[in-house]
């Protein structure tokens, strides 16, 4: 332990008092394992009620009122002139305050701490071990860094800070930060001394140098600033050291049970664990992360790192041995494909059941997040079956003004956010052989359900918000989407037609029997992440799919057979599926890994048929056989069923086609 450990530094954590209760039982880890003078709470004076339930705790930790640091209705006042011109009257979403209240809180506290040093940490995370701030022979402090890159953060540094920019390939952000105060302190002078920015205090400039249409993405982060001023300013003060923290610990260990045991596993490979309140637990919480026989069989870090490769999108860890990853992680950034000729002009089909309420809101919703010249709304009769509804307002829109525009779909009580309209336009217009495009959403069938959850309206907006930005591979190709929350290019009427009305209530049999119309002509259907809206209500119905269906078993990707390829995502390889059905698995092979060559054969005519429109597909192996093109396999995906039909021959033709040493996949 340091001189400086030994006199120890305040530890503050920023926090609400429903998410204080939320994991108060896991703060005497943090006691435990820090070296620290006191644990200090800064949040709403409630908090102090929270603690005093765990001795310890209330002992050894001290609650600070945030308005006694700064005042949240001063912030708030501050963002909702900033955006005054986008709100329109509206109140500012709290939660988009919030995000940008603690940061500040966490760079004023410099303003009333008695130490050198004070270290922030965030409420949701557990250390795993014992941590030092301080390395050993030198005294220096450390600066902890990870892999994640937002350029917003580093366009808002350039302004309050002129001349500053991203130094460093990792990031400052990593859940907590030891701050010097004089440095921080001095940090808050330069940017208040930037006369170029409206306002006073250095919040105000800060937030004043951000565009109001940039607000609420999440536009400034106190870490990688802070950080980027001691690296240009301050050079020599710290020591940078990686830090790993397991971020999905909400989705693997229940907060309430996980045991002594799961924290020795677990601090092998990671220093903490973050339990945020929007992950969903995986199935009950009983999953190989917290069985024993697996904690012997394989690490922590094993076990993710298994685990990501099978997932693409949200955060990832990162270890200095695994440089693919490294590379391509947790960078918010993207480009748009084709532009140029993007159609805004969007038809909006509000699917009506006669619940006003439901209706004000989706309406609301649009006229908030998009410009009035770039939508007309029209409102099914809520006495008409639900495709029937639909396609009687496309058809009285013919000959109309209206009769080329694009058609977005939405059933009453479904929210728009900010951009979701936006990125589906892109996708939509990235290629002319897109047909349609779906948002995903808190609610929805076809596997297009977010697992997030919140407690208000106002949350899920302000997530969805957070969420319609842009990313790096936005795009999974399906071979079906949802009806709510689809958007469909206008001229795919003409060659796929209008919606079956067999179909009385929106359900999985209708809208798959759509999509396969679209991929009949040609038509490929993108779900598109980065296009969130917010539902109020669910219809168990919308799950339908008719008994015996013939097309259930293929509208989906095999997850199990996705965990098994073993390359990376960047990586260049060729598959070859047998009995690829619609070609699911052959278009999320594709979206996930940019550089692998998929075929597929089907013996299946009319399926065959359905996806050669889209995809390299045989419906012989004998025709494979007879295709010249020198490709060679890496994989093949194959179920049991299939391998035992095929005959010598057959099998003899995918030994040709194969390399020397490909894997087989069991679907």
């Amino acid at each position: 332990m340091t001189e400086m450990e030994e006199h120890g530094f305040n530890t503050i954590i920023v926090i609400t008092p429903s998410d204080c209760e939320r994991l108060a039982h896991l703060y005497p880890r943090i006691i435990d394992n820090l070296v620290l003078g006191r644990l200090c709470f800064v949040g709403a004076p409630e908090i102090e009620d929270i603690l005093k339930k765990d001795k310890k705790i209330h002992d050894l930790t001290k609650v600070i009122d945030e308005n006694s640091i700064i005042s949240f209705a001063e912030v708030n006042n501050c963002l909702s002139k900033r955006m005054e011109d986008i709100l329109r009257g509206r109140e500012m979403p709290r939660a988009v305050t919030g995000w940008y209240y603690q940061q500040f809180l966490k760079m004023q506290y410099s303003a009333i701490c008695e130490d050198d040093y004070y270290m922030v940490w965030d409420g949701d995370t557990i250390p795993c071990r014992k941590i030092s701030m301080f390395q050993e022979g030198t005294g220096k402090p450390y600066l902890d860094l990870k892999h994640e890159y937002h350029p917003q953060y580093f366009d808002t540094i350039s302004k309050i800070l002129p001349g500053f920019k991203k130094v460093i390939q990792r990031s400052f952000i990593s859940e907590h930060m030891l701050i010097k105060k004089d440095i921080m302190q001095n940090l808050i002078s330069d940017i208040e001394k930037n006369d170029q920015i409206k306002g006073e205090k250095f919040w105000e400039k800060i937030i004043n140098s951000i565009p109001p249409e940039k607000i609420t993405e999440s536009s400034f982060s106190e870490f990688e600033t802070y950080g980027t001023y001691v690296a240009l300013r301050y050079p020599s003060v710290y020591s940078l050291r990686d830090w790993h923290s397991f971020r999905l610990g909400s989705q693997f260990f229940d907060k309430d049970t996980i045991s002594d045991r799961d924290f020795e596993w677990l601090a092998k490979d990671f220093d903490a664990i973050s339990f945020e309140k929007n992950q969903q637990m995986i199935g009950d919480g009983n999953t190989f992360f917290n069985d024993p026989y697996y904690q012997e069989k394989l690490s922590a870090k094993q076990m993710l790192q298994a685990i990501q490769m099978e997932f693409n999108g949200g955060y990832k860890e990162v270890w200095a041995d695994d440089p693919v990853t490294m590379k391509n992680a947790n960078v918010k950034k993207g480009v748009f494909e084709n532009s140029k000729g993007v159609d805004n002009r969007t038809l909006f089909v509000i699917v009506s059941d006669g619940n006003e309420e439901l209706l004000k809101q989706s309406v609301e919703g649009i006229k908030n997040s998009l410009s009035e010249t770039n939508y007309k709304i029209e409102i099914t009769d809520p006495k008409l079956p639900y495709y029937k509804a639909i396609n009687t307002v496309i058809k009285s829109c013919e000959g109309s003004e209206y009769q080329d525009w694009d058609v977005y779909i939405i059933k009453a009580g479904t929210v728009v956010v900010y951009d979701s309209i936006h990125f589906l336009k892109q996708a939509i217009y990235s290629s002319d052989e897109v047909g349609a495009a779906g948002s995903v959403s808190n609610l929805a069938a076809n596997k297009q359900r977010l697992d997030v959850h919140f407690d208000t309206p106002e949350e899920y907006i302000a997530f969805g918000e957070k969420n319609n930005v842009l990313m790096e591979c936005p795009y999974l190709e399906r071979v079906s989407l949802s009806s709510n929350g689809l958007l469909i290019r206008r001229e795919t009427f003409e060659k796929a037609g209008l919606f079956d009305e067999k179909y009385e209530f929106c359900c999985l049999s209708g809208d798959a029997d759509y999509s396969i119309r679209l991929l009949e002509n040609g038509y490929r259907l993108r779900l598109v992440r980065n296009s969130f809206v917010f539902r109020l209500v669910w219809d168990e119905k919308e799950d339908y799919i008719e008994e015996n269906s013939p097309i259930a078993d293929f509208l989906y990707v095999n997850s199990n057979a996705f965990a098994q390829i073993p390359f990376r995502e960047t990586e260049k390889f060729n598959v070859l599926e047998i009995g690829c059905g619609l070609g699911a698995n052959l278009k999320a092979i594709r979206s996930l890994y940019e550089n692998a060559k998929v075929v597929g054969v089907e013996k299946n005519k009319e399926l065959c048929k359905i996806a050669e429109k889209t995809e390299k597909v045989f419906a012989t192996l004998d025709e494979l056989r007879k295709e010249n093109d020198g490709v060679m396999f890496d994989i093949l995906l194959i179920s049991e069923k299939d391998f035992n039909t095929m005959s010598d021959e057959e099998k003899a033709v995918i030994g040709t086609r194969c390399c020397a040493d490909f894997k087989v996949i069991a679907k």
